[in-house]
């Protein structure tokens, strides 16, 4: 509710700004600063009906009816171009307080949308398609942010369950919509123009978090799309909500505690089931080697699973025709009895029974990198994510198998700090929630105050992909802070593969299909 109240004192706030211009049109000014009334004083000026002043109260709606009402303002005035719409569009808060107190040529010419009926003014047809298209592009933005958007998977992070090259639709509106953040962006694109190089968007406002009540928290299982964390480190300049957008599965929720053991997952000591499609990493010998066919009918797509053989382009792309592919890719099949291979546990059963195979063996790929270099996989969160005087960096013997126990932080629970959970809480308070901590002769100083204790925020979530040998998720990085959710994705508009011309990749069976139905 505390959200709401901010995004309607935004709307009225944008009133201000008009001070200077209903004087102009004979109307009390100080009808501005009065809630509803400023609005039925517009419709006046304007020469709408006055209940439509009632839409100013209905926080989102406010902004799309204001869109209109700002144009129709604009022709009170005699500023009929584009250029006008525009400027008065996107820099209202500078554009009206220049008509209304420096520009002295300014006049109200009387309640455009009435007039214009009564003359029956025409606009020309690139007029027609340019105030459209400006219309198109500020309620798009809006609904983007606010209400729904598209979103490519671009990994095989969730893979079989939600697919690389699946289209999505995200809902802002069942956890609540973020407000912008980063307000001043251009239309339609993320963070880059392209490829992390022409920032899309300006730091010159930045504003703090919030966001809107939603119709349901997240719950555990969810599928959730979110800003990634890492880029807080990799990308430092980033704004959380232009941060790399992500996908994973929400396995433990504020105040929950994790651990994976020998595979299993355990959710506050208790086993949770595997998912239908969830995949681990295999080593598969074989005493004749299998055929593409043979795959197949394993339902095993081998142009992904194989994607790092030198024909493919590393995202799952041939880079040669797909008929050479194939004889490459057959030729490799043929050159070796060993295999290693993504399975869920229903492709695990059926590679066992297949007479080409001798055995199946755990294959963990993190194990084999830094089995030599490192045995306690620095690479997993926490390790390393600290390195002070007195304490406060222990390296924990944990991999992708087994992992845990951790504890997910929730929104004003008290840490009481100690030197074996620094480490798990070290990022949550310098970079998260934005507050200097240092260590002076085993003492820990947060915000330059001696302290034992520290009351967490805002709620944190564990996130991790279903394809568990083959996914960077929470292992990797830790919490997933409330402040980064964007959304809950609802079902896949297009599926399509990378390796295949468009119709042959399209996966028809995937379309319109809901994301619930997908993931159980």
């Amino acid at each position: 509710m505390l959200t709401l109240i901010y995004v309607y004192l935004l709307y009225y706030i944008l009133h201000f700004f008009a001070f200077g211009m209903y004087k102009k049109a004979g109307k009390n000014p100080i009808h501005v600063f009065i809630p509803l009334v400023q609005d039925f004083t517009l419709m006046e000026i304007i020469g709408r009906p006055k209940k439509q002043a009632f839409w100013g109260l209905v926080p989102y709606i406010n902004f799309l009816f204001g869109l209109t009402w700002a144009t129709d303002f604009c022709n009170s005035f005699g500023k009929r171009s584009f250029l006008h719409h525009f400027t008065a569009t996107f820099f209202g808060f500078i554009y009206f307080p220049f008509l209304g107190f420096a520009d002295a040529n300014t006049k109200y010419e009387g309640p455009s949308h009435t007039l214009d009926k009564e003359k029956k003014v025409k606009k020309s047809m690139v007029r027609e398609w340019s105030d459209a298209i400006l219309f198109a592009v500020v309620a798009a933005t809006i609904i983007r942010t606010f209400v729904i958007e598209a979103y490519k998977i671009p990994t095989t992070s969730l893979e079989g369950s939600l697919l690389e090259g699946d289209f999505l639709f995200v809902s802002k509106l069942n956890y609540g919509a973020r407000t912008p953040i980063t307000p001043i962006a251009i239309p339609f694109f993320h963070h880059s123009i392209s490829e992390n190089k022409n920032n899309a968007y300006s730091k010159i406002i930045q504003l703090a978090y919030h966001r809107l009540p939603g119709f349901e928290k997240i719950e555990r299982d969810d599928i959730v799309v979110f800003n990634y964390p890492g880029d807080a480190y990799g990308f430092p300049e980033r704004p959380i909500d232009k941060r790399e957008n992500y996908v994973k599965r929400c396995v433990g929720i504020p105040g929950d505690n994790l651990e994976i053991k020998n595979k299993e997952w355990y959710v506050n000591g208790v086993k949770h089931a595997h998912f239908s499609n969830m995949q681990f990493a295999y080593n598969v010998y074989v005493n004749k080697p299998f055929s593409i066919d043979a795959l197949d009918q394993l339902k095993i797509d081998w142009y992904k699973d194989f994607k790092e053989w030198p024909f493919m382009d590393g995202m799952g792309g041939p880079i040669m025709p797909v008929d050479v592919c194939i004889s490459k890719f057959n030729e490799l099949l043929y050159s070796t009895n060993h295999y290693k291979i993504l399975l869920n546990d229903s492709q695990l059963d059926a590679i066992k029974k297949s007479p080409n195979v001798d055995s199946v063996t755990n294959y963990n790929p993190l194990n084999e990198i830094y089995a030599q270099a490192n045995p306690a996989n620095s690479a997993l969160f926490p390790n390393d994510t600290m390195d002070m005087e007195n304490g406060g960096s222990i390296k924990l013997k944990w991999d992708l198998d087994n992992y845990g126990p951790i504890h997910i932080p929730k929104k004003g629970e008290i840490i009481t700090l100690t030197p074996d959970n620094i480490i798990f809480y070290y990022n949550i308070i310098t970079t998260h929630e934005r507050h200097s901590f240092t260590m002076e002769n085993g003492q820990y100083i947060i915000d330059g105050k001696p302290t034992k204790t520290y009351t967490i925020q805002q709620d944190y979530y564990w996130m991790m992909g279903d394809n568990r040998h083959n996914s960077a998720d929470s292992r990797y990085w830790g919490f997933v802070p409330e402040s980064h959710i964007v959304g809950k994705p609802l079902f896949v508009w297009l599926s399509k593969d990378n390796f295949h011309s468009f119709f042959e990749s399209i996966r028809w069976n995937r379309i319109f299909r809901s994301v619930k139905s997908l993931t159980k």
